[in-house]
Formats: structure tokens, C-alpha cells, sequence
């Protein structure tokens, strides 16, 4: 039985020592009230906030993102005395922004130019609250770089994945047949060449697509094209594989880091165009639609597609849960690759899975060069980048917030992953999905375009890049987004300049 609860006992004397002294005291303050000094100010103990009297402007134009952060904002201005106007509006080269959120493609835009201010130096170090280490290394230094210098604090990262049909690749006829003609199980994609004959096996089932149509969105279209010809370009090298920093056209992507010249003939991207011809050949890839693949996928016109976190928000619940027809898998690499040899390219069998990931989206933080108070700004910035808030924008599903943290990847770090409404077993998927990803220990990954340039190189090259779902020949294809960067690049201050844009955005300085 469980035993009363005494009563904490009293020292009595103390007690009267203690009534004995308050009683002074107040006779004393009485007193002092007579004497005329109750006309002295009161006295306050509040001490004053670092950030007293310092405003700020603030530019987040992603309505969602500005509806996550604004009371971390609002906590902050508390906290530290400063005031924040946080405006919905694209920051501008002639507004009154002092700082904003941007896209990670957006960087070369700003910081090419001279418009934003390096990130100080104390807020890498070991003790700021930034905790600047923790870091992923491709959010940290390659996406927040341009120029040798850390030009943004990373705020939120990107995210794909595979969305297949589970109950489609469970069905036991469906899984005999094709074990009947490829003599292996069915089972999520580890390489797009497995990707384009499952696509192919459902189409010719079916009788009709099995994929979404590529997107109508030229960055998505070019995204997407990119992500395919990351892993077909080259081998994943790890950091021995590397020469070290001078080692400039292993990082070469979309552009020859020597000359500034378009790349979109290199084998890599002559195989991606014929993959992305070869599933429209097949009857995989449909012509027209809706692009949505969340749609497609859930009013079963689609068995499979890569999907976005943003996307991956969107799918449909029943009892708060994303139903079990819908698995996941991580995005898938290539069974082979080019590597050059005396000026030309050897198509090179992968021991395994070759797989090197392509970084595009996400989400910076700057700070305009004209800010009169950059490391106020900055500590706002560190504050919503920082361990504690990063982890809350990335448990917030419709944000599309891929990890920009190795902890946010850890499997203690699993509830950060639970908003999507997958079960137990799923959420972990995810979570793993997203580790692989990431790709951390390959140290040549490829990047979106990022350059001052990027805008109409993304319209160009994506309306070009959408025709290969449309049966236009793969060459035409190439030549066509190749001549239109040639005419964009003809824009450019100078070649030097070209060049040096190239490299920056490639994460090279």
C-alpha cells in the first residue's frame, strides 16, 4: 500500500527570523516613503535586447515558406529586440529588402552582381548556435557558395524519390509474368534501365501508358532529364577518387568547365535522350495529359514516376493515412556509364549501381549587400537554418523541405518524417530514400543551373528537353537546347566572364 505523503517540515525558528527581518525592511521603506525620496524613477531589472532599435526587411515570396517561418520570426523579434517587416513580395535589385529567401538556383543571380554579403566567418564556427558542421556538405559548401565565399545560409534542401504502384507489383499474375520474360522478381527500379523495361512490361500489359507525361513546366522537364543523365554521365567518385580541387572537368555537368561550351552531346546526355525516346517508342511515356504524377498515380494511369516532396505532400489519405497501394523507393542510378579516354568516351558497365546524385532545389538565405545591419540579418537567417527550426520545416509535409542536415537523416531522427502519412515501415523507406539521395559520400555530384544566366537557360533547354516525349528524335533534341544556350551565351559580358560562371555554379571557385 502506498504510504501518505508527510507534510515537508518546517524549521518555526527560521520562520520567525525571517517574519522578524521583513518586518525591518519595511519599516525601513516607510521611512525612505516619508522622507521625500518616493519621487525617485522605479527601478526595472529587464536588461536591454541585443538587436534593440533594429529593423529589418524581409522578402519570402513562397507564400508557404512565409506561413511556416513568420512566428520563428515573430519569436526571434522577442528574443532579440529587432522588428521585421516580412513581405510576400520577390525581392528586387531596387527594393528596400535587407534580406530574403531565394531558391537555390537564384544565387548566381545575386551574388554575381555584387548584391549580397558574405556570410561572417563566426557563424561557421564550432561554437555558434548555427552549429555550421552539422551541415549536409553539398547545402553547405557548394549550393550556399559562389565565388570562394559563403554567400547564404541553407534553409531547406530538395528531395526525390520513385512513387510506384505497391498493389500493381504484388499481384500475383502480374509478378509471375514478368519473372515468365525477365527471368528476375518485380520489384522497384534500382537503375533507370530497369526503370524504362518496367514502364515498358505495364504499357504492353495495359495497353496503355504507364508513366505520367513529362512535365509541362520547362525546369521540371529539364530537372528530370538531368537527374537521368547525372548517374549515365559519369562514375561516383568518392573523395580518393578526386585529383583534388584542380581536378575542374570531373565536375563538369551541363558545361565544359575550360571553354563554357554545352555539354548536352557528351554520351551521358545523347543516353538519357534515347532513354526518355525509348519509353515514348514503347508506349510508356504518353503525349499530352495531365502531368500531375501524383494524379496520375492515383487514378491508376501511371504504375510508376519520380516524384518530389512537394508532390509526395499531395497524395491522398484515407483515415489520415496514405493508403498502402502507394510504395516508395529511392531514385535510381545507372547500370552504365561514360567515362573519357584519349578524347573519346568508353560506355563503361557499372559493378554495381552507379549512382551520383543532382542537387536543384531548396531554399538559401541571403543578405543584401545594402543591409545596414548584415549580421543581425544573418543571426534571423541562423536562427530559421539553425538545428532546432530547420528540423520543424522539415516535419512540415507541404513544404517539400528536403534535409539540409545529416541529423535530419539519422534513424533517431525518424518523427521528422512521419508528416507524410506513411506507416512505420514507409517512413522509414522514406527516410532511407532520402539518406541514399543525398549521396554523401560521392564527392562529383551534378547541380541545377545556377549561374546569372539560368533563367532562360532553364526555358530553353526545358521546352527543348519536353519534345523527347513526343517522339522528336533524340539528336534534334540535343541540337535544338544547344542552340539556344550557344545564342544566350553569345549574351554574356565576355568569355572569361562565361567561363568563371560555369565553374561557380558547378560548386568549383
Amino acid at each position: 500500500m502506498q504510504q501518505p505523503v508527510h507534510p515537508i517540515p518546517r524549521n518555526r525558528h527560521k520562520f520567525h527570523a525571517v517574519a522578524t527581518i521583513a518586518s525591518i525592511l519595511g519599516l525601513a521603506a516607510g521611512i525612505i516613503s516619508l522622507s521625500g525620496c518616493g519621487d525617485a524613477p522605479p527601478t526595472t531589472n529587464e536588461k536591454p535586447k541585443p538587436h534593440d532599435g533594429v529593423k529589418l526587411t524581409f522578402s519570402c515570396p513562397d507564400a508557404a515558406f512565409a506561413g511556416a517561418i513568420e512566428p520563428m520570426v515573430r519569436s526571434w523579434e522577442a528574443r532579440t529586440g529587432a522588428k521585421v517587416a516580412l513581405t510576400r513580395d520577390a525581392m528586387t535589385p531596387t527594393d528596400y529588402a535587407d534580406l530574403a529567401v531565394i531558391s537555390a538556383g537564384q544565387l548566381g543571380e545575386w551574388a554575381e552582381p555584387g548584391h549580397l554579403v558574405a556570410l561572417p566567418t563566426k557563424f561557421r564556427g564550432g561554437d555558434h548556435p548555427l552549429q555550421w558542421f552539422g551541415f549536409l556538405t553539398d547545402s553547405a559548401d557548394r549550393l550556399a557558395e559562389w565565388g570562394a565565399k559563403t554567400q547564404a545560409i541553407p534553409l531547406t534542401g530538395d528531395g526525390y524519390l520513385v512513387v510506384y504502384r505497391a498493389d500493381r507489383f504484388g499481384d500475383q499474375a502480374t509478378s509471375l509474368d514478368f519473372v515468365n520474360q525477365f527471368r528476375r522478381p518485380l520489384a522497384p527500379p534500382a537503375t533507370w534501365q530497369e526503370f524504362a523495361v518496367i514502364a515498358e512490361f505495364f504499357a504492353k500489359r495495359d495497353k496503355k501508358p504507364s508513366l505520367p507525361p513529362l512535365s509541362t513546366d520547362p525546369a521540371r522537364a529539364l530537372d528530370f532529364f538531368s537527374r537521368v543523365a547525372s548517374s549515365m554521365d559519369r562514375p561516383a567518385f568518392s573523395e580518393k577518387d578526386l585529383d583534388g580541387p584542380k581536378d575542374t572537368e570531373r565536375m563538369a555537368f551541363q558545361f565544359a568547365m575550360q571553354t563554357g561550351a554545352p555539354r548536352l552531346k557528351a554520351p551521358g546526355f545523347e543516353a538519357a535522350a534515347e532513354w526518355f525516346a525509348g519509353l515514348h517508342a514503347t508506349g510508356g511515356l504518353p503525349v499530352g495529359g495531365s502531368d500531375d504524377p501524383v494524379a496520375a498515380l492515383a487514378e491508376n494511369r501511371a504504375v510508376l514516376a519520380l516524384v518530389s516532396l512537394d508532390q509526395l505532400a499531395r497524395f491522398p489519405r484515407e483515415n489520415g493515412a496514405v493508403p498502402a497501394r502507394f510504395g516508395l523507393a529511392s531514385v535510381p542510378g545507372s547500370s552504365r556509364y561514360f567515362v573519357s579516354a584519349k578524347s573519346t568516351h568508353i560506355d563503361v558497365p557499372a559493378p554495381g549501381t552507379n549512382y551520383v546524385p543532382h542537387f536543384s532545389g531548396g531554399r538559401l538565405g541571403v543578405v543584401r549587400a545594402r543591409c545596414t545591419t548584415p549580421e543581425v540579418a544573418f543571426d534571423l537567417l541562423a536562427e530559421l537554418g539553425g538545428p532546432a527550426r530547420s528540423a520543424e520545416l522539415i516535419s512540415t509535409p507541404g513544404l517539400g523541405a528536403g534535409p539540409t542536415r545529416s541529423a535530419h537523416l539519422t534513424p533517431d531522427h525518424i518523427l521528422l518524417w512521419l508528416g507524410y502519412g506513411f506507416d512505420a515501415e514507409r517512413s522509414k523507406t522514406l527516410q532511407d530514400a532520402l539518406r541514399h539521395y543525398v549521396g554523401q559520400t560521392v564527392k562529383n555530384p551534378t547541380y541545377g543551373l545556377r549561374g546569372p544566366d539560368r533563367a532562360p537557360l532553364t526555358e530553353a533547354g526545358g521546352n527543348a528537353v519536353r519534345k523527347l516525349g513526343t517522339g522528336t528524335k533524340p539528336g534534334d533534341v540535343l541540337t535544338e537546347a544547344i542552340s539556344a544556350w550557344n545564342a544566350i551565351d553569345a549574351k554574356a559580358p565576355d568569355k572569361t566572364a562565361l567561363i568563371q560562371w560555369r565553374k561557380r555554379a558547378a560548386g568549383l571557385n
